[in-house]
């Protein structure tokens, strides 16, 4: 009934000729053709309110303009907007949905062998309007209709002219309709806003010049637009690469030698028992979520009480002496049971008690970016519940930085379950887990911190790489791999030092394997200070 009542273009005159051109630019079209239009058989309908409205016809095959098409799509101008409609309307009680036609199938002809696929019609009129091309617009824009299928697949070549957002779907069509004859137009810009600029030769030399050959999924190469646009964005982001979501106050001399907590990674600790391992750790965890990096910690040796306990004590504690004093004087400052110069106390000292509860309220606040892991609900939950319960919390969270504390203790709860399990058992289980955190840290973008304990060594022996415990596979996918190294002081060999040995650094390329970097600990606020040496 819309056709039969609806106006040809060419008829037009008067007040029908003057509201068109309304329309017209209101959907950006104002500088399409009338011959364009005509071509398209486009025409005009006004309903009984007197509302107008712009007719696409839609047809199943090659015909005349003359011809009823088989489907429309009808945008109508509505007070000062414009509302659409598809029709036949869609038979709610049936599954299968009849196939309405496509927008320029009409203009084909037995011998055409190329065909350019828009998700539109403006976009279509645009490049016809440019190239005179055969030119179709999919029914139902980029999304997938088998239906389509059959009406393409004649064609020797076809040039999928998709919005840059929609890159996924054109690929979709293209190993539908057969990769090898399907060609992915690169330009960035709509068609319709370049004939709209004036830019007739762009949209030519688009379909000559900036187009690619469509791979099977699985194989792609720098003309992919997105793998192109990726790199791009990665080398005039670097320096954001690099630095990261995440910079040390406490420990600002980490920033020169791994330059931040960066997204998509994933940091391994290790060192001896007895070296400070979770203590560090914490401290570390600390500096970063009391500024506000999304943090969840998963201690499943130490209990959450205990963690917390630590963090606090932290938190109150000392945080940046290292600017004002020297190595030597931190050590004699560690070895003293309290602080002078305005620097905090400790808090489990029984003349600061009334001090808890102020810096309980502080740490409070300051810890609203923490989540601990309940680690008694995962008693008896396996490998595989546990990596899926901490993927879900880091999406519905939006968890930024995974702390697991740590590995080995992890394995060996998941296997308490099975009896029958063995050590090698142990070591799939352990690469499992490395595994799913390794997908977890690239496929949300998210920084993963891990504690491996080490392989059993001789007591002066250095800790490498290959001194960590299970398979190689959680040093081959880390990217940052971090060493506590106990040595005895060689001034007085009845005491021992600490430094942090950096083993691996796969972005920020600084390794130290020496001791360069010492770790001073003050008992008094179970509390780090890391001083590089020159």
């Amino acid at each position: 009934r819309y056709w039969d009542s609806s106006l040809d273009i060419t008829d037009l005159s008067g007040h029908d000729f003057t509201i068109f051109k309304q329309l017209q630019g209101m959907l950006g079209i104002e500088n399409i053709s009338f011959e364009t239009l005509s071509r398209f058989n486009v025409r005009v309908h006004t309903d009984t309110y007197g509302q107008p409205a712009i007719l696409f016809p839609r047809y199943r095959g090659m015909t005349s303009r003359l011809r009823i098409p088989m489907g429309l799509k009808l945008i109508r101008k509505v007070g000062d907007r414009m509302e659409k409609e598809n029709y036949p309307l869609p038979d709610e009680t049936s599954v299968r949905q009849k196939f309405s036609g496509v927008f320029g199938l009409h203009m084909a002809t037995l011998s055409d062998r190329s065909v350019v696929i828009t998700t539109n019609e403006r976009d279509a009129l645009a490049i016809y309007e440019a190239t005179k091309a055969l030119v179709f617009a999919l029914p139902h824009g980029e999304i997938m209709d088998p239906l389509v299928l059959p009406y393409l697949e004649e064609f020797d070549k076809i040039y999928l002219w998709f919005p840059i957002q929609h890159v996924s779907y054109a690929k979709d069509w293209g190993s539908a309709l057969n990769t090898l004859k399907c060609l992915l137009v690169k330009n960035e810009e709509r068609p319709i806003e370049l004939v709209r600029n004036g830019d007739h030769r762009l949209i030519r030399n688009s379909l000559s010049n900036s187009v690619v050959r469509m791979r099977e999924r699985g194989f792609r190469s720098m003309t992919d637009l997105d793998m192109r646009e990726g790199i791009r964005s990665d080398l005039l982001n670097s320096t954001n690469r690099i630095v990261g979501f995440g910079q040390w106050k406490r420990f600002g001399v980490l920033n020169k030698y791994l330059g931040g907590l960066r997204p998509g990674e994933m940091t391994v600790l290790t060192g001896g028992t007895g070296n400070g391992k979770t203590t560090f750790l914490c401290e570390y965890s600390l500096d970063l979520f009391t500024q506000g990096v999304r943090t969840l910690f998963c201690s499943f040796e130490m209990p959450e009480k205990k963690i917390l306990h630590w963090m606090l004590v932290q938190y109150a504690g000392l945080t940046n002496i290292s600017r004002v004093c020297s190595p030597s004087h931190l050590r004699s400052l560690a070895r003293t049971n309290s602080y002078k110069n305005g620097i905090k106390l400790p808090l489990h000292r029984v003349e600061y008690s009334n001090s808890i509860n102020s810096w309980l309220d502080r740490f409070e606040r300051s810890s609203s970016a923490l989540t601990m892991l309940d680690s008694e609900e995962f008693m008896e939950k396996s490998i595989n519940e546990i990596a899926r319960a901490i993927r879900i919390h880091v999406e519905n969270s939006g968890i930024q930085h995974v702390v697991i504390d740590n590995l080995q203790f992890l394995i060996n709860q998941g296997m308490m379950a099975d009896e029958k399990s063995s050590g090698l058992d142990r070591f799939h289980l352990q690469d499992r887990f490395v595994g799913y955190m390794r997908q977890l840290a690239t496929q949300n973008q998210i920084h993963i911190t891990m504690v491996v304990h080490p392989r059993k060594t001789d007591g002066d022996t250095e800790i490498d790489v290959q001194h960590f415990g299970g398979s190689a596979r959680v040093t081959q996918e880390a990217d940052n791999v971090l060493a506590i190294q106990r040595k005895r002081d060689d001034r007085d060999r009845s005491k021992f030092r600490k430094f942090l040995y950096i083993l691996k650094n796969r972005y920020y390329g600084r390794r130290v394997e020496s001791d360069q970097l010492e770790m001073v600990f003050n008992p008094s606020t179970y509390s780090h200070t890391v001083v590089e040496f020159p």
